[in-house]
């Protein structure tokens, strides 16, 4: 499975973190992708400070890395590039 590029890990779990210009910024970006979330009942494992959020991905009741952390972290990518 190709990830992103920035993502580390393993077919445990797959990691990154995102660094804003701001706070304003950074909470953006987690209501945006946290509605999308919600929609595909799909959730991450994040932190945030400041202008920076962790974040952690890996499908529970897989045990791992699956097809739904590939396509959150895409949709990161997505709404990260357009600031």
């Amino acid at each position: 499975m190709q990830f992103p590029d920035g993502w580390s890990g393993d077919d445990k779990r797959r990691a990154k973190c995102f660094q804003f210009s701001g706070f304003a910024p950074a909470l953006a970006f987690m209501v945006e992708v946290g509605l999308y979330c919600e929609r595909v009942d799909h959730h991450p494992e994040w932190k945030n400070i400041y202008n920076k959020i962790w974040v952690e991905l890996t499908t529970h009741d897989s045990g791992g890395v699956t097809d739904k952390d590939l396509a959150l972290a895409e949709h990161m990518e997505t709404v990260y590039a357009r600031g």
